[in-house]
C-alpha cells in the first residue's frame, strides 16, 4: 500500500464549479492534480497545462488510465451517474458537487454501494463548514423554533443548461439546494412537502423552462413548518438566508455569511471567520490521506436525503401544490 504522503486527485469536469475547487488544492503542498477530463477537451488541456497535468479524452480513459487516489466530480446534474460508478469501479474516494443525481433511485443505489465498500465520499454542500453555521446550530440547540422561512432569491445564473429543467432539475435542486440542506442540518428531516410555482416571467430568455418563483412549504418529523421561496427572475437585488422564529428570538441567517439573533433585552450577532470553501476541501484530503471519514459533513449519502426533498418539491409543483411524502432514504 502506498506511503499517502502525497494526494493525486483527477477531476471530471473543468467548469467553473471545479475551478473554485482547484484553486484550494493549488493552496495544498500535499495534494497534485493529475487527471482531468471535460466534455470540452479544450478546458480540460486549459486546467492540465495549469497543474502540469494530463487531459484524457474521454471519461473511460480517465479511469482506466490515470494514477489518481481520489476523484472530484464536478459535472452538471443531468451528467451525474456515470463517473460515480467509474470512481466506484476502481475503488476511489469522490467528491461529488451537488446536487448529487436527478433520479433518486439511482443516487439511492450509489449512496448504498459507497457504504458497501466504505469509500470516503464528501458532497459540495461547503456551508456545513462554516464556522457562522456551527454558531447557529449551538445558539438554536436549547430554543424552542416554530416556524422557519428559506429565501433565494435573485437572477438566473448564465449556464445554458441552468435553465432547462431536464437538466438541472430548476432552481429547487440545483440553488436552493443550498438552504434545504442547512435546515436539514439544523432541523432534521422533513417529511412532506407541498409546492407552488409560477412561470411567465421570463420570456424574454430563449430556451427556458424552468419555474420563474416558487414557495415550498414543508412540515419537518419535529413538528417545525417551514416555508421556502425561490425566485430567479430579480435584475436587481436579491436574498438568500432564513428567517427562524423561536419562543424568545427571532434569528436571521444570510447564507454562509452571518447570523442575527434578536431576543426581547439582548441581540447577539455573529460574522463568518473561516473559508469555509478551503475547510470542506481540506476536510476530504485528510480524510483520503486517513482513511477516515467521520469529520466530512456531508458524505454522499446524507446529500441523497437532501436531493428526496427538493425532488419531492417538484413532484408537488407538477401534481399542482398536493401534498407529497418525502421519501426514505
Amino acid at each position: 500500500m502506498r506511503l499517502m504522503e502525497e494526494v493525486r486527485v483527477g477531476f471530471v469536469g473543468t467548469g467553473g464549479i471545479a475551478g473554485y475547487h482547484l484553486n484550494y488544492l493549488a493552496k495544498m503542498a500535499d495534494v497534485r492534480v493529475v487527471a482531468l477530463y471535460d466534455v470540452v477537451e479544450e478546458k480540460a488541456q486549459q486546467v492540465a497545462e495549469r497543474f502540469r497535468a494530463r487531459a484524457y479524452p474521454s471519461l473511460k480513459a480517465l479511469f482506466q488510465e490515470a494514477e489518481m487516489d481520489a476523484v472530484y466530480i464536478c459535472i452538471p446534474p443531468f451528467a451525474h451517474g456515470e463517473p460515480e460508478w467509474l470512481a466506484l469501479e476502481r475503488g476511489l474516494p469522490m467528491y461529488v458537487e451537488k446536487p448529487v443525481h436527478l433520479n433518486l433511485e439511482e443516487a439511492r443505489r450509489i449512496a448504498r454501494a459507497i457504504e458497501e465498500k466504505g469509500l470516503i465520499s464528501s458532497v459540495g454542500y461547503q456551508t456545513r463548514y462554516a464556522d457562522v453555521v456551527d454558531r447557529l446550530r449551538t445558539y438554536l440547540a436549547p430554543k424552542q423554533v416554530g416556524m422557519v422561512w428559506g429565501y433565494w432569491m435573485g437572477g438566473m445564473p448564465g449556464t445554458p443548461w441552468w435553465r432547462r429543467k431536464e437538466q438541472s432539475g430548476g432552481q429547487i435542486v440545483e440553488q436552493t439546494t443550498h438552504l434545504f440542506d442547512i435546515a436539514r442540518l439544523l432541523f432534521g428531516e422533513v417529511e412532506k412537502v407541498w409546492a407552488i410555482a409560477r412561470t411567465g416571467l421570463m420570456t424574454d430568455v430563449p430556451d427556458y423552462d424552468v419555474e420563474d418563483t416558487s414557495a415550498v412549504h414543508l412540515r419537518f418529523r419535529s413538528g417545525l413548518i417551514g416555508t421556502f421561496f425561490s425566485a430567479c427572475f430579480l435584475r436587481a437585488g436579491g436574498r438568500v438566508g432564513m428567517t427562524i422564529f423561536c419562543k424568545d428570538a427571532v434569528v436571521e441567517y444570510q447564507h454562509g455569511k452571518a447570523m442575527k439573533a434578536v431576543e426581547r433585552n439582548a441581540t447577539l450577532e455573529a460574522q463568518v471567520g473561516n473559508d469555509f470553501g478551503f475547510e470542506a476541501n481540506r476536510t476530504f484530503i485528510e480524510a483520503v490521506k486517513s482513511g477516515d471519514g467521520s469529520r466530512i459533513r456531508s458524505p454522499y449519502p446524507d446529500a441523497v436525503k437532501t436531493l428526496a426533498v427538493t425532488l419531492a418539491a417538484n413532484e408537488s409543483i407538477r401534481r399542482g401544490g398536493e401534498p407529497v411524502e418525502v421519501p426514505a432514504v
